[in-house]
């Protein structure tokens, strides 16, 4: 969901300029440059958020959602979660939109920006003050324009200065050349433009403005000490000229004028030491409180598909893929008989089971669970080879274990012949003749999972659930099973999702509102993308 994705940019981004202010007092105090707190912060604003996805979905998280590939029979509609999922693709789609518009229009603004500047450059003329080549404006200035070959543009108001002020004035700029300002400048306009939206960037920018302004005054200073005359300088260009857009300028704005001129002003012992513990305490709260997983987890818990934890239940079955080699059929065991009857009336039909097959191989008989049938008398002989097959068990580790496995059994009868065929993706086992799956009779309906020759697989690292805030909190842990289907080009299709188990609202809802995000291979059917139904559990864990 692109809100609630938002809604954490926002909030990492404001503790982390938090972070940067007390980093600054803290630098200030120590008389140290303080640019680099806010630059760290707006380049983290900008690309934390688009990175911790990636980096979350490598990391171990302390909360996981396993998503399981096991199918389960029955049906049980969840109410609203349709028109939930509808409600937050529209209020996606709504804020994309307004993010485009709002992001064009601010490249708008900075084109525009960049070819006034371009034009009042062009405008200036050349002429050499005090020993340096400068651009004389008789409408901009004092300021540096330009970023691949900056120039001094100096305004002919203010030629009339005594010569030392003339310097203090060019000695500013030059510095602001020296550090690549205009460089910084420009890469945050480039970024605001970028995120618009994200409000305690512009803030963010706007100090790091006044912290290059700041940083300027202090490496003029350092050469000509003199507080109180350039104090007054500042003031007076202040009063006269107007700040250039976009570009690093000596004349800033009645705020930023009132700060700069404070922190020339020196800071007495005790205070200093005080001030800078307060600080860089401060500095760190806010620091880790941007890296906690509730602000910088701008993804939420990822997807993970992941085997048995160690303190499972050791009586239940392992599914198919949670184990290193699944269990397979003995070839010649579980002899099927054709139901003479139905023979007889070439009657065909299928049979879905699920059962469990024991660390021996055998069919655990009160595991036995018929999900769908064509007739009874289909039903009744399947339950009665079952009693006689035999498998290779299922191993992990090299170890024998139970597995729950799902066969469909197809019966096929015409006026010359009768088969029974066991489809499944590693063997199809006799009696009777080999039988391709069937598509749906219906053409509206999808495909089920026996019926396809390469079954839909999602794509990793999409589809990322948030894992219910307050259930995490509390330690809850649960599962959801859904069913719903893929279409042919590998994408949720909305209205399809059905309910068959939930131990919370809240998990169902994460599944519900994460299904539209994800993204499959899609099932293929002679070469061909289909569409499918799957069944799929999410089991949410808490680490203890």
């Amino acid at each position: 969901m692109i809100a609630a994705w938002m809604l954490s940019a926002v909030l990492f981004t404001a503790f982390a300029g938090a972070a940067a202010f007390c980093a600054e007092r803290a630098l200030r105090a120590v008389g140290r440059q303080a640019r680099w707190p806010w630059l760290i912060a707006l380049a983290a604003g900008v690309t934390w958020p688009v990175l911790a996805p990636v980096i979350r979905h490598f990391l171990p998280a302390t909360s996981t959602i396993i998503v399981m590939s096991s199918s389960v029979p029955a049906i049980q509609v969840v109410p609203d979660v349709a028109a939930s999922i509808a409600w937050t693709r529209v209020l996606d789609a709504v804020l994309l939109a307004m993010w485009v518009v709002a992001s064009a229009v601010a490249l708008g603004r900075l084109i525009r920006a960049v070819i006034a500047i371009a034009r009042v450059r062009r405008a200036s003329r050349p002429q050499v003050v005090d020993g340096v080549t400068v651009l004389v404006s008789d409408t901009a200035g004092p300021a540096v324009v330009g970023v691949l070959r900056p120039n001094v543009l100096f305004p002919s108001t203010l030629l009339e200065l005594d010569a030392p002020l003339r310097q203090l004035v060019l000695r500013h700029e030059q510095e602001h050349c020296r550090a690549r300002d205009p460089w910084l400048l420009m890469g945050s306009a480039f970024a605001l433009a970028l995120v618009p939206w994200n409000l305690p960037l512009w803030w963010i920018a706007r100090r790091m403005r006044l912290a290059l302004e700041v940083d300027c005054d202090a490496r003029v200073l350092a050469v000509e000490p003199d507080t109180t005359r350039y104090g007054q300088l500042l003031m007076l260009i202040s009063q006269r000229e107007r700040p250039t857009l976009l570009v690093p300028t000596l004349a800033a704005s009645r705020s930023h004028l009132e700060r700069r001129i404070a922190a020339m002003r020196p800071i007495n012992t005790p205070s200093r030491r005080t001030k800078i513990a307060v600080s860089v305490a401060a500095a760190a709260i806010a620091g880790i409180a941007a890296c906690t997983s509730r602000i910088a987890d701008v993804a939420g818990p990822r997807p993970t598909i992941a085997a048995r934890p160690a303190d499972a239940d050791s009586t239940k079955p392992y599914f198919e893929f949670q184990v290193n080699n699944a269990a397979r059929p003995v070839p010649g065991t579980g002899d099927i008989q054709y139901p003479d009857m139905l023979r007889a009336a070439n009657v065909s039909g299928d049979v879905l089971v699920q059962f469990v097959v024991d660390e021996n191989g055998a069919v655990m008989p009160a595991s036995t669970k018929v999900l769908k049938s064509d007739h009874e008398l289909f039903t009744q002989a399947v339950k009665t080879a079952l009693a006689t097959m035999r498998f290779y068990p299922a191993e992990v580790q090299g170890r024998h274990v139970k597995q729950l496995v799902q066969w469909p059994f197809v019966f096929t009868a015409s006026n010359s012949s009768a088969s029974v065929g066991i489809v499944s993706r590693t063997a199809t086992v006799r009696p009777g003749t080999p039988i391709r799956p069937e598509p749906p009779r219906n053409a509206n309906q999808p495909y089920f999972e026996f019926q396809v020759e390469k079954q839909a697989s999602q794509v990793p690292g999409t589809g990322n659930l948030r894992y219910p805030d307050s259930l995490r909190t509390a330690k809850v842990s649960g599962e959801v099973l859904v069913q719903f289907v893929v279409d042919a080009n590998g994408a949720y299709e909305p209205g399809s999702l059905k309910v068959l188990k939930s131990s919370h609202d809240l998990f169902t809802r994460a599944v519900a509102l994460g299904l539209p995000n994800m993204r499959f291979y899609p099932a293929q059917v002679g070469g061909k993308a289909v569409r499918q139904l799957i069944q799929q559990p999410f089991t949410f864990a808490v680490s203890r």
